[in-house]
């Protein structure tokens, strides 16, 4: 965990690791500020855990807050990233949901597989991925301003 314990949950399929790497690197320079670290399996998991599902499960409901990078990819890679989904969505931890090469009308399109967690407020096109690190930026510091007793 980071020097301030803010961690984020970075979900996505393993064909956009390199994607989630950028991601992952240009969000903890945004908010070293805040001591943020963006989880993310390719970096963080350790290979050698026994249980990697329960172990997915705890880190999100460590979490700050979580991302779901949804691509294509997400449709042929499986259930985990939906399965982390409703994880941080039962945790009541902040999802944040970048669409990568697809639109919230895709993503609904496709009607098989899709949870109904998934809200169109939710869902930001990857190319406003800084707005979303700025809403983000507001959420953590409420929290951590909450923790100290300075929040209703």
């Amino acid at each position: 965990m980071s020097r301030k314990g803010v961690e984020i949950f970075l979900s996505y399929a393993g064909n956009d690791s390199f994607e989630a790497s950028l991601l992952q690197f240009s969000i903890e320079q945004l908010l070293v500020d805040l001591g943020v670290k963006v989880w993310t399996y390719e970096r963080d998991q350790t290979k050698s855990e026994r249980q990697i599902g329960k172990s997915l499960k705890l880190r999100v409901q460590k979490s700050g807050a979580a991302i779901f990078l949804a691509s294509p990819a997400t449709f042929s890679s499986g259930a985990t990233q939906w399965m982390e989904l409703a994880y941080a969505d039962a945790f009541d931890v902040p999802i944040y949901v970048i669409l990568h090469h697809l639109t919230f009308k895709v993503l609904k399109s496709m009607e098989e597989g899709v949870p109904p967690l998934l809200i169109e407020g939710q869902c930001n096109p990857a190319s406003e991925w800084r707005a979303m690190v700025s809403a983000m930026r507001h959420q953590l510091s409420n929290q951590a301003r909450a923790k100290r007793g300075k929040l209703p």
